[in-house]
């Protein structure tokens, strides 16, 4: 029978579930010498597609680590520094100290905050909207690598308590010890639990754990055939916003690997090889499709296609070019921290004590001419020493139709609506054999990704901003069931078209 393709149209905004705004609230600042300007605390608030700084005054200093949680609205809850936790009155709860218990925290608790890039995290408590499983890193010096990291450990905030301002009902509890890399987590496909991936220092071991309703589930360390593994990989951990792949920052190359949300494998080894001017010390961000990789080296920012033959590390910016090889350069500007923000743009720190962001806006542009990098586009009036938070995608929930979408859970709607909202996906022609072309609804929309029956990314086609119709070519894929989710420019599901080819 000749290959043709039948699909089952539709679309639908998803109401059971209300898009999730766990990160509109960042925290920084560093008060050293009070009065003197510069110094001080701010807060970064996101409402919608803006951002606002707002100087104000904490209980304490950040270095490096924080971690906020606001509810489902986007007002503050709690907080940490990874050294202390205190409530939305910006006082410390009543058994929100010694975190982090070890060499390090015994170090820098003292006089100022937590000094782990991606030191404390938040996740909301799997089928429990008043507590919070807050996870923080252990630390020690070592004569060489200057700190090594483990245990991971983790604390529960409780809401109920202390009058509804919450507490810690529990603190310092180790999910893991080792010597660790960094930690993430990402939404398991059922909508509900989440995976914890933890990386060992090398990235030869790599271990994950389901969370769930009754705690955690240890799956036990992947092995992960590393090419070189003599080089360290110590460094910031990122997972593309549909959970479909993760990363790892190090000292000689950066490992990607595809994560399967239902089984939690890791699979597809990657190692993009450090290119010149690769120095100690960076982070790593996918775009918003996931299509793109960036990485920091403290002077360069790169970026890698992953959808390319032969994806490798090229040079986007300088924050200076000796070698004048470079059109982009951005004279006296370093670089550090990368994180995805809820506006749909990355967010860049610098090593060193900072008044300001970079915000890179676009970042799926197809050429470096269609991305925006604004050199410190986000000031904060005070000082930011290295803090940027680790976060999730808190927005990803279910993965349609795949085995592990069994909670009846659906994808929360977009916090921007888009324009007189979505009509059905209009295909044509109806049936094909696998080259089509989609009429889009009116909208703001970032990229239409093709999954197959078991959840796994098969394909990703950008969307341009002032295109009214996409060209989609399957090429040689499989018969089977396949779905092609839009997203918007927040990375959120705008609609879903269900195809069936044989």
């Amino acid at each position: 029978m000749k290959n043709t393709i039948l699909l089952l149209v539709f679309v639908s905004i998803q109401h059971t579930i209300s898009a999730q705004k766990h990160d509109a609230v960042w925290l920084t600042g560093y008060d050293e010498f009070p009065g003197i300007p510069g110094n001080g605390h701010a807060l970064i608030r996101f409402q919608g597609s803006g951002v606002t700084v707002e100087p104000t005054q904490l209980p304490f200093n950040f270095e490096s680590t924080v971690a906020a949680m606001s509810d489902a609205a986007g007002n503050l809850l709690f907080y940490t520094n990874g050294c202390q936790v205190a409530n939305r009155n910006n006082v410390v709860m009543p058994n929100g100290t010694g975190l982090s218990p070890g060499a390090l925290g015994n170090q820098v608790c003292g006089w100022k905050g937590y000094s782990v890039p991606q030191g404390a995290l938040v996740l909301p408590f799997p089928g429990d909207s008043s507590r919070y499983y807050l996870f923080h890193i252990g630390g020690s010096y070592d004569p060489v690598r200057k700190i090594r990291l483990g245990p991971l450990y983790y604390s529960v905030v409780d809401m109920t308590l202390d009058g509804g301002l919450g507490d810690l009902a529990s603190k310092n509890n180790v999910l893991i010890v080792g010597d660790l890399a960094s930690y993430t987590a990402v939404r398991h496909g059922n909508g509900r639990d989440w995976w914890i991936i933890v990386p060992e220092f090398e990235d030869k071991l790599w271990h994950r754990f389901l969370l769930g309703p009754a705690g955690f589930i240890g799956l036990g360390p992947q092995t992960i055939p590393i090419f070189y593994h003599g080089c360290e990989h110590y460094g910031a951990t990122a997972v593309a916003p549909d959970g479909s792949r993760v990363a790892n920052w190090g000292d000689c190359k950066v490992v990607v690997l595809d994560f399967d949300r239902c089984s939690g494998q890791l699979s597809n080894l990657m190692e993009l090889d450090a290119p010149a001017h690769w120095v100690q010390g960076g982070g790593v961000a996918f775009s918003p499709s996931g299509r793109y990789l960036y990485a920091t080296s403290q002077t360069v920012l790169f970026r890698a296609d992953l959808e390319s033959a032969n994806p490798k590390l090229d040079t986007m910016r300088f924050s200076f070019d000796p070698y004048l090889q470079s059109p982009y350069d951005v004279p006296g500007n370093t670089f550090h921290g990368l994180v995805n923000a809820p506006d749909g743009n990355l967010y860049c720190t610098v090593p060193s004590r900072a008044t300001f962001m970079h915000v890179l806006k676009y970042a799926d542009g197809a050429t470096i001419d269609d991305i925006e990098f604004i050199a410190q586009g986000l000031s904060l009036a005070v000082k930011s020493v290295r803090t940027l938070p680790n976060l999730p995608n808190y927005r990803l929930y279910d993965l349609p139709d795949s085995p592990c979408d069994t909670l009846q859970i659906d994808a929360p709607v977009a916090t921007k609506t888009p324009a007189k909202g979505l009509s059905p996906l209009v295909v044509m022609p109806n049936p094909n054999d696998g080259i089509f072309s989609v009429t889009l609804p009116e909208g703001d929309f970032q990229n239409l990704i093709i999954f197959n029956s078991a959840g796994q990314r098969v394909g990703n086609w950008p969307v341009k901003t002032d295109s009214a119709m996409l060209q989609i070519d399957m090429g040689k894929m499989p018969s089977g069931l396949y779905w092609a989710v839009l997203y918007d420019a927040y990375g959120m599901v705008a609609g879903r078209v269900k195809m069936l080819k044989y």
